[in-house]
């Protein structure tokens, strides 16, 4: 499939509800200092039914936005990208038609997002990004970890939580599309064919 397919016009419309989702999960978790994310819920549901390219200008997109309240989220552009299109090819192989599939998809994200966040992280912020991993971070410093055990260690903690609730939130919002909803997107037939 084309890339160019994949911009549908339902899909370009849909890049500024997802870019919303995004900003609304990510300030509420700063609000909430949450040792979490879930900024990338609606990079995920819209590379999921629309494509990994698609959702790649939705992640990018959104980092650049929140970067306006958040200047240090900016570098991480480039792991919600990688994130988007894991996920755009992990929906070609349906990966999102079940739940196991989905959580399956989650554990998957958690090493994408960590080894692309890890250098970020590490050679950028020197190891403090200010996300809700830095507490964890400290505390693993602490206890007399090293900093790139304490950085990885924190990364996985925080990002087992956030993929795997991420993935299974999409799959029951995908699950709830109905079947014209979804004929308007690249990979909508893989989810009409499963329900």
């Amino acid at each position: 499939m084309s890339i160019k397919k994949d911009f549908t016009l339902m899909a370009i419309l849909l890049i500024p509800v997802a870019i919303a989702v995004n900003i609304v999960g990510g300030q509420l978790v700063n609000l909430l200092k949450l040792p979490a994310y879930l900024d990338t819920i609606g990079t995920i549901l819209i590379a999921g039914i629309a494509g990994p390219w698609v959702g790649a200008v939705t992640g990018i997109l959104s980092n650049m936005l929140n970067a306006i309240f958040a200047p240090n989220l900016l570098p991480y552009a480039f792991v919600s990208m990688c994130i988007a299109l894991a996920v755009g090819f992990l929906a070609r192989a349906r990966m999102f038609t079940t739940i196991w599939k989905s959580i399956l998809t989650g554990v998957v994200l958690v090493i994408v997002a960590v080894l692309a966040s890890l250098p970020i992280t590490l050679f950028i912020f020197g190891g403090v990004s200010g996300g809700g991993s830095t507490v964890i971070t400290g505390a693993l410093l602490a206890a007399g970890n090293e900093l790139l055990e304490s950085v990885l260690a924190a990364s996985f903690i925080t990002e087992i939580v956030d993929k795997i609730l991420s993935c299974i939130i999409v799959f029951f919002i995908i699950k709830g599309m109905s079947e014209r909803y979804l004929s308007n997107f690249s990979l909508g037939q893989i989810y009409i064919e499963n329900k």
